[in-house]
């Protein structure tokens, strides 16, 4: 099958688009024929090796992907069939620790990903657990449900599993164009939240409020994001923060949030060490969490959700797989709004 790999991590060059072995399933698994792979921050990482991430060589790259199940196991034949069109949850556990039996699989002791345990979605072919499948309906497009499950599932954990969001708070999402970021507002909408979100460019802000519902855009190369808050909230700041952007913006949401509200970071691209006032913590009640992994229940009420049309992937551009090494130079140009998207 064709299919992108690496041997070595590094730069764009690193990337390599050519000839692998088609992979083989077990009795539990199905082959997946891969339409559509949308690229992730951790694909980068994955790439470079930066944020410490190292993987096995060679690798498939990619964690978010959807397709056509063209083979399929004996012991997965009562949930799946030949032709089935689905999209993958790409995080594996092994159902039988204490945390999965308990139903808190996201403290699985042996959890892998494909893309970074396992071969991704940057290929032909894929082999998947019959457990890790969800059925997508005949209208939604495979570049769309690929876009869908890293994203959402972040968005999800940080706004409803971790601040427990309320119908009607006011929520600032960070990085608006992102993938996180276009489906928290999304999900922020869905509870009848206020929402706040930031930028560095016009163009992402006014697609977030004219597209997606966006309250207030904030520029945050132009304008004190925090200031603004501020005055729009008549100086009360607000309940929740989404972040994954990191330093650059935690001084200036420390400052944003109203007493007992509520932060919750899932990505540091900017850099992970900061000060924090812990008199402030305690006297106005604060908040202060990382995301701390994936609930694969999570995954299925999303996907409830997509299907009645609440929520939407977000596609910004697609590729084909052979033009994998442009698709993550304009990842890491930031000039997108949402997911970009590889066709194999």
């Amino acid at each position: 099958m064709k299919a992108v790999y690496i041997e070595e991590q590094g730069g764009l060059e690193v990337l390599q688009y050519g000839e692998r072995p088609d992979p083989t399933f077990g009795q539990d698994e199905v082959l997946v024929r891969i339409h559509s792979a949308a690229l992730n921050r951790l694909d980068l990482n994955v790439r470079s090796g930066e944020n410490r991430v190292r993987v096995a060589f060679p690798r498939i790259p990619g964690l978010d992907m959807a397709g056509e199940i063209v083979e399929v196991g004996v012991e997965a034949m009562e949930r799946c069939n030949v032709g089935d069109r689905v999209v993958i949850d790409p995080v594996i556990r092994c159902g039988y620790c204490d945390f999965c039996v308990l139903g808190q699989d996201e403290r699985c002791l042996n959890t892998l990903s494909m893309g970074t345990g396992l071969d991704g979605g940057y290929a032909e072919m894929a082999r998947v657990p019959a457990r890790n499948v969800y059925k997508i309906p005949d209208w939604l497009s495979f570049d769309e449900a690929a876009s869908i499950p890293l994203a959402f599932k972040t968005a999800w954990r940080m706004l409803v599993s971790r601040a427990e969001i309320q119908f009607g708070e006011d929520v600032l999402v960070h990085a608006a164009g992102s993938g996180v970021g276009s489906a928290a507002i999304q999900i922020a909408r869905l509870f009848g939240c206020r929402t706040f979100v930031t930028a560095g460019s016009d163009w992402k802000l006014e697609k977030a409020q004219e597209e997606w519902g966006a309250d207030f855009g904030i520029n945050y190369n132009e304008t004190d994001f925090a200031e603004m808050v501020l005055a729009l909230t008549e100086g009360e700041g607000v309940d929740v923060i989404i972040d994954n952007v990191g330093i650059d913006t935690w001084p200036g949401s420390f400052n944003s949030l109203r007493r007992l509200g509520r932060y919750v970071v899932c990505g540091v691209t900017s850099g992970y060490r900061g000060e924090i006032h812990l008199g402030q913590v305690f006297t106005r009640g604060l908040s202060i969490m990382g995301i701390g992994g994936w609930r694969n229940a999570e995954f299925a009420t999303i996907m409830k959700l997509v299907e009645q049309k609440k929520l939407k992937g977000v596609v910004f551009q697609s590729f084909p797989l052979s033009d994998v090494q442009d698709a993550h130079a304009l990842m890491e140009s930031r000039e997108f709004y949402g997911k970009i998207i590889l066709n194999p």
